[in-house]
């Protein structure tokens, strides 16, 4: 019997009213039966869309992983110059922080840590749906040729562009969580400058074209 098709608005609402009942009580005190009362479905339906809550955590992780992915890959292809790109990406951060802390989104927020790290334990335990060292990875792949670019233009260092793209991308995860947790207390335009000066000096080469 051929199955039969998903309702993506459906499964979206599922999604959205998981992120609200985990952002209220937690990951591990969300039930199923309260996820679909909040989307206005039966849990039967629930479980046409999702196995279990441990599929509906993980689609809830990547379901915000790939959205904030897209505005960097936007920035990753764009016809610019990679001082500007890598420039544009530290903006686009505090940005994107910025419009899912306010509002209606700040739900997922509360969420993502702890998502996050409950992942990153089942994976190093062995268990889990995500794997957030391929996750890491896909983003490390975004950001390589940038710096390779650069490197290739005579415009940044010469150094290992390998690891700088680490750097870069374990600077951003730390910009994330102190941002997210003191963003009240900072101006969000200066932050930016700064971040960019502090990270753009220590790659581009001195006197080089386009710094």
């Amino acid at each position: 019997m051929v199955p039969l098709p998903k309702d993506e608005n459906k499964r979206q609402r599922i999604i959205k009213a998981a992120i609200q009942v985990f952002a209220e009580v937690g990951v591990s005190n969300g039930k199923i039966a309260t996820i679909a009362a909040k989307a206005g479905i039966g849990k039967g339906t629930v479980y046409e869309y999702f196995s279990s809550k441990e599929e509906i955590f993980a689609t809830v992780f990547e379901d915000f992983f790939i959205r904030m992915m897209s505005g960097y890959e936007d920035l990753a292809t764009a016809p610019m110059d990679p001082v500007r790109k890598i420039g544009m990406m530290f903006d686009y951060t505090y940005d994107y922080l910025d419009e899912h802390l306010s509002g209606d989104r700040g739900p997922e927020w509360l969420i993502f840590l702890e998502i996050f790290l409950r992942g990153y334990r089942d994976e190093m335990l062995g268990g889990g749906k995500l794997s957030f060292a391929n996750i890491l990875r896909d983003m490390y792949k975004l950001f390589k040729p940038i710096v390779d670019e650069g490197i290739s233009a005579g415009v940044f260092k010469p150094i290992d562009s390998e690891h700088v793209t680490f750097i870069i991308f374990a600077a951003l995860d730390g910009i994330g969580l102190h941002y997210f947790i003191n963003r009240d207390h900072y101006d969000k335009e200066k932050l930016k400058t700064i971040t960019k000066e502090f990270f753009l000096n220590g790659l581009i080469k001195p006197n080089a074209q386009g710094a």
